[in-house]
């Protein structure tokens, strides 16, 4: 029983990290990525190398699987037309949600992965019950 404790522990933690580095990346602009530095993408995200030119473990890993899913990501939140609803995908609050429902439906405590999320951006100083309150009078007011 013990070790079916420790591993559920570990599928929490793995999953709060693998949240965590979503949205460290989904935020990160792409002249920012290792996969640009690394001439894999351009500025727009576009591939301008295919995996099969790849030398270096350094340019796997940097378009990866879960890379490409958020470079390709990152591209389609820029299609959304509506500016609004693109702010909104990007938005703490919004973030948060999607963290917590896509947890849920991998196995994972959705509330504890966002609290561990909390945690750890409040132990850099960013307060995001302070930003989600923020962005939500902001809303109220521009309406």
């Amino acid at each position: 029983m013990i070790l079916n404790e420790a591993q559920s522990d570990i599928t929490k933690v793995v999953g709060a990290f693998t949240v965590y580095k979503f949205i460290k990346l989904i935020s990160t602009p792409f002249r920012q990525m290792d996969a640009y530095k690394l001439g894999i993408i351009d500025d727009k995200g576009n591939f301008i190398k295919k995996s099969e030119e790849f030398t270096t473990d350094k340019e796997k890993r940097a378009a990866d699987v879960f890379h490409r899913l958020i470079i390709n990501l990152k591209k389609a939140i820029k299609k959304v037309p509506d500016p609004k609803f693109q702010a909104q995908l990007k938005n703490v609050a919004t973030a948060m949600i999607l963290i917590k429902e896509e947890s849920e439906k991998i196995g994972a405590d959705g509330d504890m992965v966002v609290s561990e999320i909390k945690k750890y951006l409040s132990t850099k100083g960013i307060d995001v019950d302070e930003i989600e309150i923020n962005t939500s009078f902001e809303e109220l007011t521009n309406e």
